[in-house]
Protein backbone atom coordinates (compact mmCIF):
# COMPACT_ATOMS: atom_id res chain seq x y z
CA UNK A 1 0.00 0.00 0.00
CA UNK A 2 1.37 3.61 -1.39
CA UNK A 3 1.25 6.29 1.49
CA UNK A 4 -0.27 9.59 0.46
CA UNK A 5 1.44 12.63 1.04
CA UNK A 6 -1.15 13.45 3.38
CA UNK A 7 -0.80 9.95 5.29
CA UNK A 8 3.38 10.64 5.61
CA UNK A 9 2.40 14.36 6.81
CA UNK A 10 0.15 13.03 9.47
CA UNK A 11 2.49 10.35 11.07
CA UNK A 12 5.28 12.89 11.01
CA UNK A 13 3.37 15.25 13.25
CA UNK A 14 2.03 12.25 15.54
CA UNK A 15 5.64 11.51 15.76
CA UNK A 16 6.77 14.65 16.94
CA UNK A 17 3.64 14.87 19.09
CA UNK A 18 4.68 11.70 20.75
CA UNK A 19 8.36 13.25 21.33
CA UNK A 20 7.29 16.17 22.15
CA UNK A 21 4.58 14.37 25.13
CA UNK A 22 7.69 11.89 26.21
CA UNK A 23 9.92 15.44 26.65
CA UNK A 24 7.21 17.27 28.66
CA UNK A 25 7.00 14.25 31.07
CA UNK A 26 10.58 13.61 31.45
CA UNK A 27 13.13 14.27 33.97
CA UNK A 28 17.04 15.46 33.34
CA UNK A 29 18.19 11.62 32.82
CA UNK A 30 14.94 10.92 30.69
CA UNK A 31 15.52 14.24 28.49
CA UNK A 32 19.49 13.13 27.84
CA UNK A 33 18.42 9.57 27.31
CA UNK A 34 16.04 10.70 24.39
CA UNK A 35 18.81 12.91 23.27
CA UNK A 36 20.70 9.66 22.56
CA UNK A 37 18.53 7.60 21.19
CA UNK A 38 18.18 10.32 18.63
CA UNK A 39 21.41 10.40 17.72
CA UNK A 40 21.61 6.82 18.17
CA UNK A 41 19.17 7.00 14.96
CA UNK A 42 20.84 10.08 13.54
CA UNK A 43 24.55 8.09 12.68
CA UNK A 44 22.78 4.97 12.06
CA UNK A 45 20.96 6.26 9.55
CA UNK A 46 23.72 8.20 8.40
CA UNK A 47 25.75 4.92 7.87
CA UNK A 48 23.04 3.04 6.40
CA UNK A 49 22.56 5.67 3.15
CA UNK A 50 26.28 5.57 2.71
CA UNK A 51 26.25 1.93 3.00
CA UNK A 52 23.16 2.41 -0.28
CA UNK A 53 25.93 4.71 -2.34
CA UNK A 54 24.37 7.91 -1.12
CA UNK A 55 26.61 11.11 0.10
CA UNK A 56 25.89 12.34 3.51
CA UNK A 57 26.72 15.80 3.69
CA UNK A 58 24.05 18.53 4.09
CA UNK A 59 21.44 15.84 4.78
CA UNK A 60 18.92 16.11 7.66
CA UNK A 61 20.70 12.99 9.48
CA UNK A 62 23.68 15.16 9.45
CA UNK A 63 22.34 17.79 10.84
CA UNK A 64 19.84 16.37 13.55
CA UNK A 65 23.37 14.33 14.86
CA UNK A 66 25.13 17.27 15.36
CA UNK A 67 22.65 19.82 16.51
CA UNK A 68 22.17 16.86 19.11
CA UNK A 69 25.95 17.04 20.39
CA UNK A 70 25.55 20.60 20.44
CA UNK A 71 22.73 20.55 22.41
CA UNK A 72 24.28 18.21 24.70
CA UNK A 73 27.11 20.11 25.53
CA UNK A 74 25.27 23.23 25.91
CA UNK A 75 23.03 21.72 28.58
CA UNK A 76 25.56 20.66 30.58
CA UNK A 77 26.03 22.43 33.47
CA UNK A 78 29.44 23.22 34.25
CA UNK A 79 28.89 24.82 38.10
CA UNK A 80 27.56 21.62 39.19
CA UNK A 81 29.37 19.17 37.29
CA UNK A 82 32.45 19.63 37.92
CA UNK A 83 35.04 18.25 36.34
CA UNK A 84 32.62 15.49 35.00
CA UNK A 85 31.05 18.14 32.72
CA UNK A 86 33.88 19.28 31.90
CA UNK A 87 35.01 15.80 30.48
CA UNK A 88 32.16 15.43 29.13
CA UNK A 89 32.24 18.69 26.92
CA UNK A 90 35.35 17.62 25.72
CA UNK A 91 34.13 14.11 24.71
CA UNK A 92 30.90 16.08 22.77
CA UNK A 93 33.02 18.22 20.94
CA UNK A 94 34.92 15.14 19.86
CA UNK A 95 32.21 13.75 19.03
CA UNK A 96 31.52 16.59 16.97
CA UNK A 97 34.83 16.57 15.02
CA UNK A 98 34.65 12.81 14.32
CA UNK A 99 30.96 13.39 13.14
CA UNK A 100 32.10 16.28 10.45
CA UNK A 101 35.21 14.22 9.33
CA UNK A 102 33.11 10.84 8.67
CA UNK A 103 30.06 13.15 6.72
CA UNK A 104 32.74 14.91 4.72
CA UNK A 105 34.55 12.06 3.80
CA UNK A 106 31.35 9.85 3.49
CA UNK A 107 32.81 7.30 5.99
CA UNK A 108 30.59 4.90 7.00
CA UNK A 109 33.44 3.11 8.64
CA UNK A 110 34.25 6.63 10.19
CA UNK A 111 30.55 6.41 11.31
CA UNK A 112 30.63 3.43 12.54
CA UNK A 113 33.66 4.27 15.27
CA UNK A 114 31.44 7.04 16.39
CA UNK A 115 28.28 5.27 16.94
CA UNK A 116 30.58 2.64 19.03
CA UNK A 117 31.47 5.55 21.19
CA UNK A 118 27.36 7.05 21.37
CA UNK A 119 26.47 3.41 22.72
CA UNK A 120 29.13 3.80 25.22
CA UNK A 121 27.92 6.51 26.70
CA UNK A 122 24.57 5.87 26.41
CA UNK A 123 24.69 2.85 28.12
CA UNK A 124 26.13 4.61 31.14
CA UNK A 125 23.74 7.23 30.79
CA UNK A 126 20.82 4.73 30.75
CA UNK A 127 22.21 2.79 34.44
CA UNK A 128 21.71 6.28 36.12
CA UNK A 129 17.96 5.36 35.64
Amino acid sequence: MNATASTVRATGLYRRLQHESRAAAADPVGLVTMLYDGLETAVGVLGAMIRQGQRVSATEPAHRARAILIGLDAGLDRDKGGDVATALSRVYRSMRRKLDDAVSANSAEGLAELLEGILTISAAWRQLR
